[in-house]
């Protein structure tokens, strides 16, 4: 039963400091000998003044066990809205070989100093942590994937970007005319008569 009288002691002070208009609660026994409290006087209530109470949103620092107000706060973890590979587009083609692909990441918000970016070339990181432009030269023909995550100073990874497909293509060399669909057989000669 004195568990549901802090519960409600507990409501009532975070009401009270809520409203930050009234700092008084009042405290009476009644004839079970149960303790009440209310913010409304009651006959034989014991009025409580309650000190003012931080603005919203302020953070209390607890007591550490050791008794010590010195301890080191703890780092805020940055938390990711959105992690995005905005160059190049999906499903992109290149037909050069000497076409400088650049490959730009962003994050919303930006990268905390504790968390470390990596951008992956077909799943092998690519260039240093926490780059968010890399320029890739002399890729093979072929399909490449790009991804990118953030992890943090544990190790663990906290997003992960959507996987960026791109395509190398070569031109064909020589005549385009002469290959595919476009090639006609040569004409026959007419059967002998």
């Amino acid at each position: 039963m004195k568990t549901w009288v802090l519960v409600l002691l507990g409501c009532m002070l975070a009401a009270t400091s809520h409203a930050q208009t009234r700092r008084d609660v009042y405290e009476w026994t009644d004839a079970d000998g149960v303790k009440h409290y209310s913010d409304q006087p009651q006959p034989g209530a014991r009025k409580i003044t309650l000190n003012s109470a931080p603005p919203m949103g302020t953070v209390v620092p607890s007591a550490s066990p050791s008794g010590s107000t010195t301890s080191k706060p703890a780092a805020a973890q940055a938390e990711y809205a959105a992690l995005e590979i905005i160059s190049p587009q999906n499903e992109s083609s290149f037909f050069e070989p000497d076409d400088e692909i650049v490959v730009r990441v962003r994050s919303e918000p930006t990268i905390d100093e504790g968390d470390r970016l990596v951008t992956y070339l077909d799943s092998k990181p690519l260039g240093d942590v926490n780059q968010t432009e890399h320029r890739l030269a002399g890729l093979e023909r072929g399909a490449h994937t790009l991804q990118s995550a953030i992890y943090g100073f544990d190790g663990k990874e906290k997003i992960r970007s959507a996987k960026i497909t791109f395509h190398m293509k070569q031109p064909t060399a020589g005549n385009p005319r002469n290959v595919g669909p476009a090639l006609k057989p040569p004409p026959s000669k007419p059967p002998p008569r």
